[in-house]
C-alpha cells in the first residue's frame, strides 16, 4: 500500500470517527441505564456494556432511547400494532420481529419468542460511511486536478526537478548566495519575476477573493495557472501540501522552473519538507539544509512567498533581515498572506 493510500485510509477513518461521534451526539438525550429489572429486553455481547442505543420502529421511527446496563442489556417495549422493530447502536442495527403474544411472556419466553433478522451496520455508521467516501471522493477530484493541468509526465517532474538540485550547489557558491536579507535590493531581486497576464490576474484576484482553500477558490486558481500566473501555480503547491499532496505541489514546482518562476525554488523545497517528515517522522538535518538553501534562493530571486517563508524563520536570529524580507514581499505584492 503506498503512503498516499495508506493516508487516504486514515483520513477516511478519521471522518467517520468523528461522524460516528456526531451521531452520539443524537443519542445525548438518552436516561442513563435503567435502574429497575427491565420487563424486556434484548441481551447484547457482553463488551456492548454502556452502549447507547435506540429501540426504533423498522421505519426508524425512535420508541426509546437509553444506554445498556452492566449486563448489556437494552431495554425494549411495544407499540400496539406493530410487530416489527430494530435495535439499532451506534455502530450496529438489530432488526427483530416481536409478536403481540411476545409481549405478554416474562423475560424467558419473551426471548425465545421474538425473531431475529440479520444485525448490520447501524443506519448512522451507513451515513457515515457515504459522507466519507463523498468526501474523499472530492477529495481525489481535487487532487487529480489540481495540477493536471500543466500537461507534464512524472519522468518530465523528476527531470527538471533534478536539475534544479543539481545546478543548487553552484548557486550556493555565489555572491547572491552570500547577501545578507538584512540588505537585500527589493528591486534587484525581483527584477527576473516573470510578467503576470491581466486575465490571470483577474482570476488570481477572484480566487484571493473566494478563499484559495475554498472549491471555488481553488477552481479559480487552475483557472489563473492555466494563464501562465506564477503566483496561482505557486499557491496550488502550497495548497496541496495542505492536503499531503506533494506530488502535486513538485508538478507545480517543476512548471513553475521551467518558466523561470524563483516560486519554484520554494515549491520545491516545501514539498522536500513535507515528503521527508513523512518518510522519517521530521525532515533530516541534511534534507532540512537543502530546504533551507532552496528557499534561500527563491528568497533572494524575490520569490514572494519563499520571503515570508524565510522570514519566519529568520525572525529571531536576524530580525532585521526577517523585516526587510517581508518589506520587499509587500511592496511588490502588498496582497502577500503574513
Amino acid at each position: 500500500m503506498t503512503a498516499h493510500a495508506t493516508r487516504r485510509r486514515s483520513a477516511s477513518a478519521l471522518s467517520l470517527a468523528a461522524a460516528l461521534w456526531l451521531a452520539l451526539a443524537a443519542f445525548a438525550a438518552a436516561p442513563g441505564a435503567f435502574a429497575a429489572e427491565p420487563a424486556h429486553y434484548l441481551q447484547l455481547d457482553p463488551h456492548w456494556v454502556g452502549e447507547p442505543y435506540q429501540w426504533q420502529l423498522e421505519d426508524g421511527t425512535v420508541l426509546q432511547r437509553g444506554v445498556t446496563d452492566e449486563r448489556a442489556r437494552a431495554a425494549v417495549s411495544a407499540r400496539p400494532g406493530q410487530e416489527r422493530y430494530a435495535l439499532e447502536t451506534l455502530a450496529m442495527r438489530y432488526p427483530v420481529r416481536i409478536a403481540a403474544e411476545c409481549w405478554k411472556r416474562p423475560q424467558a419466553g419473551f426471548d425465545a419468542c421474538i425473531e431475529r433478522g440479520e444485525a448490520g451496520p447501524s443506519r448512522a455508521r451507513q451515513h457515515a460511511e457515504a459522507d466519507s467516501d463523498r468526501a474523499l471522493d472530492e477529495n481525489l477530484r481535487r487532487r487529480s486536478a489540481r495540477a493536471a493541468w500543466t500537461g507534464l509526465d512524472e519522468r518530465t517532474v523528476a527531470r527538471r526537478l533534478r536539475r534544479a538540485l543539481d545546478a543548487q550547489a553552484a548557486w550556493d557558491a555565489s555572491a547572491q548566495a552570500r547577501q545578507a536579507p538584512a540588505r537585500l535590493d527589493c528591486a534587484t531581486a525581483g527584477a527576473g519575476l516573470p510578467p503576470l497576464a491581466d486575465a490571470g490576474q483577474r482570476r488570481f484576484r477572484a480566487a484571493l477573493d473566494a478563499g484559495a482553500r475554498t472549491p471555488a477558490g481553488e477552481a479559480e486558481l487552475i483557472a489563473a495557472a492555466r494563464l501562465g500566473h506564477w503566483r496561482a501555480a505557486a499557491a496550488l503547491a502550497k495548497l496541496a501540501l495542505y492536503d499531503d499532496d506533494w506530488e502535486s505541489a513538485q508538478t507545480l514546482a517543476a512548471w513553475l522552473l521551467e518558466r523561470g518562476a524563483p516560486a519554484g525554488y520554494n515549491a520545491l523545497a516545501r514539498s522536500l519538507e513535507v515528503a521527508g517528515s513523512y518518510e522519517h517522522g521530521r525532515a533530516t538535518p541534511g534534507e532540512r539544509d537543502l530546504v533551507a538553501r532552496l528557499r534561500r534562493r527563491a528568497a533572494l530571486s524575490g520569490d514572494p512567498g519563499a520571503q515570508m517563508d524565510l522570514a519566519d524563520e529568520l525572525e529571531a536570529s536576524d530580525p532585521a533581515g526577517a523585516q526587510r524580507l517581508r518589506d520587499c514581499a509587500r511592496q511588490r505584492f502588498p496582497d502577500i498572506d503574513g
